[in-house]
């Protein structure tokens, strides 16, 4: 072979050497590309917030009306573990080979497509963020149209809410009685009586810190546990018992009235403290009815007593002991040692201030009954308009 030809043919494999390295190279940097524009390799997660939600309801014509029910919102997922709605680059590419297929004609037709299409995906495919439940849950929440009314609990009246009512209500006066009693038969209203201005001497030559000395002695006689003796016990300065026999026996019997009154005010405010606890109950009737008609009932009870007394206080006085004490008791001459210590004009002065203090306990009472009212009425009302919705 000559010098010449074997030139050309080195020269002949040397292009063919070239242009076969550069097709492999270009076969190489064609692969990406194809790869990315492959919609089988788009691997991209849904996202729910620039993606829009595919619909399962089918087109709708131009002349259709719009629904006004609850919108059904398809799930990122379906229940195909291998099929994800396509993201926004991957349908662009399809509208754009669609086009090219079918030319101009169709671009209009091709824009209008369904967009909640779904595609094969490989299996190891990257999922999306929000699972099929969740969605499920956003959607029902978003489109729920249920009116929602708040909870109206129910009170309920039993046979003890009737019964723990009756209870208070008969209790009130009775403890309101005690306490006004207690503030009349205390010292400190012993001692205002004693040194009030107006109020009458002792024509016997009792002062009034006499007066104040022996009459703290009976006041204690009233609320302790002793026996008589311990009155029997006080002696004037010349050495003679202060108070008689008669006397003695007749404040025995005032202790014991006063004892039994403080024991039913007692068992009064332990019933009603544990009817109180029941009917303050979850859904209970609660006590402000027994409280409301306990003080009303109070109020006419001293009212009716207050016109009796008014009308004719000996007459009042009178009876009031031989209701409660025997006859014959109770009745003492203008110079025995309780006369002199607690004259007429100091009951008239306890009676105004005892009826007083029961009337404003009681009037404290009612107004207290009154909480939460607006709470309560605002329930009634609102089971009322449930009901009726019903």
């Amino acid at each position: 072979m000559s010098r010449d030809e074997k030139n050309e043919t080195e020269d002949l494999l040397s292009r063919r050497m070239s242009s076969g390295s550069a097709s492999a190279a270009e076969k190489q940097s064609q692969a990406p590309l194809e790869a990315a524009n492959d919609p089988s390799t788009d691997t991209e997660a849904f996202d729910p917030i620039t993606d829009p939600i595919a619909e399962d309801s089918p087109e709708h014509s131009a002349d259709a009306k719009p629904s006004t029910g609850p919108v059904r919102v398809a799930p990122a997922h379906s229940t195909n573990p291998h099929s994800q709605p396509a993201t926004a680059s991957t349908r662009a590419a399809e509208q754009n080979a669609a086009q090219k297929s079918a030319g101009p004609g169709s671009a209009a037709a091709a824009s209008t497509a369904d967009t909640g299409a779904t595609r094969e995906v490989p299996q190891n495919a990257r999922t999306a963020v929000m699972s099929e439940a969740d969605w499920a849950a956003v959607s029902k929440a978003a489109t729920s149209t249920d009116a929602r009314d708040p909870e109206v609990p129910e009170r309920r009246r039993s046979v003890l809410d009737v019964i723990g009512t009756i209870w208070i209500m008969l209790a009130t006066p009775f403890v309101l009685l005690a306490l006004a009693v207690r503030f009349v038969a205390s010292g400190i209203f012993l001692k205002f009586e004693y040194f009030r201005p107006g109020f009458p001497a002792d024509q016997f030559g009792f002062s009034a810190a006499d007066r104040e000395h022996y009459g703290t002695y009976v006041i204690d006689y009233l609320h302790n546990f002793d026996s008589r003796r311990y009155l029997a016990d006080i002696v004037m300065p010349n050495g003679e018992p202060i108070f008689i026999s008669d006397e003695l026996s007749h404040m025995a019997d005032v202790k014991g009235l006063i004892s039994l009154l403080y024991l039913v005010a007692l068992v009064g405010i332990i019933g009603s403290v544990l009817f109180g606890i029941y009917m303050c109950r979850k859904n209970g009737s609660g006590i402000h009815a027994g409280v409301r008609l306990g003080s009303i009932f109070s109020i006419i009870f001293m009212a009716a007593v207050a016109v009796v007394a008014v009308l004719g206080w000996d007459s009042f006085f009178r009876g009031f002991h031989k209701v409660f004490f025997a006859d014959g008791t109770w009745e003492f001459y203008a110079d025995d040692s309780l006369i002199r210590l607690f004259p007429p004009q100091f009951w008239v002065d306890a009676g105004i201030a005892g009826g007083g203090l029961f009337v404003l306990l009681a009037i404290i009472l009612f107004l207290l009954s009154f909480t939460g009212h607006r709470k309560r009425r605002a329930l009634r009302k609102a089971r009322k308009d449930a009901a009726a919705e019903v």
